[in-house]
């Protein structure tokens, strides 16, 4: 009677060829991720505008806001000044303009409620 003994198995080395794909695949994931993100943190604005809310005061019956708008030198802009409540609608706005001759803009209104707001903002600036 024979037996007869099998070889031990020797574990196959991993495929090069596979893992570069990998990498690849994971290098044009990556790209596409932080260029999707790139693009979510301009979405909604136009290029050249920045708007910015720095503080607002709220009582009963009004809303007092300070921003500022960065825009080019000789472009006139148009922005939407509101305050909103607790669901978000609008209580208030006003259309301000920021005039050429100026890069930078620092401003302030002041929004008469019907009720009490429980925030405000600047935001929609558009070129003229």
């Amino acid at each position: 009677m024979t037996t007869s003994v099998s070889k031990p198995t020797v574990p196959a080395e991993p495929r090069k060829k596979g893992r570069l794909g990998l990498v690849v695949i994971g290098v044009v994931v990556a790209l596409a991720a932080g260029g999707f993100g790139v693009i979510s943190m301009y979405a909604g604005q136009t290029p050249g505008i920045v708007s910015q809310t720095v503080t607002y005061d709220i009582t009963d019956t009004s809303v007092v806001i300070n921003y500022s708008v960065a825009k080019g030198e000789d472009d006139v802009v148009h922005c939407t000044v509101d305050a909103f409540d607790k669901e978000f609608a609008i209580l208030a706005e006003k259309e301000v303009v920021v005039p050429a001759g100026t890069s930078s803009v620092k401003g302030t209104e002041t929004l008469q409620t019907p009720q009490r707001a429980t925030g405000a903002r600047i935001h929609g600036c558009r070129p003229a």
